[in-house]
């Protein structure tokens, strides 16, 4: 399951990211790691991208990289 098959409001575990280089690093440094946990707000107009809040930062991230961040719902 990937953060973008998350509803709005609900919560998970990061299990996975599945980039590399420059868009692993920035993910890295604004928090974003295997091990912590996420939550989504809310999705655009037309689902193209997702508001999510993981580690005391909020971040819009496009569709096509919601989908490659795996979750585990507990």
């Amino acid at each position: 399951m990937s953060v973008f098959d998350l509803k709005a409001g609900e919560c998970a575990r990061i299990t996975d990211i599945a980039l590399e280089g420059g868009a692993r690093s920035r993910l890295d440094a604004l928090g974003i790691k295997v091990g912590e946990k996420v939550e989504v707000i809310a999705f655009s107009l037309f689902k193209s991208s997702v508001l999510i809040s993981c580690a005391a930062v909020r971040i819009g991230v496009r569709k096509a990289l919601a989908k490659k961040i795996e979750v585990s719902v507990k």
